[in-house]
């Protein structure tokens, strides 16, 4: 099987392969191989030049994660200000409208009151009263009804006076 760059990178062992622990961590010592003496240390293996390897940038996970944090912060507060300056223009709509609604239904009171006082004043019998008690009504009044004309006259139609 073939290894990761990253694998080979940290030394680690094949797919597949048992795992080398190193000595005095775990306590248990591995076998030496046949033929090794026991104080002397396996031979490393060679490492790649380090023109032979990628160069890989690799930034920490905290900056990785910080444009894309900081994104979904901007948009939620985004998000708030403006669900906000939206209920406060609901609000002052509302209150506008509640005013208007107040005002109409006072004009509308005052409407109804002038047509009952001006229903009231051209009554027949509240014009009589408030008619001025000298006046009377005129003798000599003459009307036109059917082309003719009707009341009394000193004068005939079509005299002098």
């Amino acid at each position: 099987m073939t290894r990761t760059e990253q694998e080979i990178r940290r030394g680690a062992p094949t797919r597949g392969g048992a795992p080398v622990t190193a000595p005095g961590r775990s306590g248990v010592r591995r076998p030496a191989a046949p033929g090794a003496s026991p104080g002397v240390r396996p031979v490393p293996r060679p490492r790649p030049a380090a023109d032979e390897r990628p160069k890989a940038v690799r930034r920490p996970a905290g900056r990785q994660r910080a444009p894309f944090v900081l994104l979904v912060v901007g948009l939620l507060c985004g998000g708030l200000v403006s669900l906000l300056l939206l209920n406060t223009v609901l609000a002052q709509d509302s209150f506008t409208a509640g005013q208007l609604r107040k005002e109409t239904e006072k004009l509308q009171l005052d409407n109804d009151r002038l047509a009952r006082q001006n229903a009231e004043a051209e009554d027949p019998n509240n014009l009589s009263k408030l008619a001025d008690p000298n006046l009377r009504p005129d003798s000599q009044l003459n009307v036109y009804t059917n082309g003719r004309l009707t009341g009394e006259s000193e004068t005939q139609v079509g005299q002098d006076r």
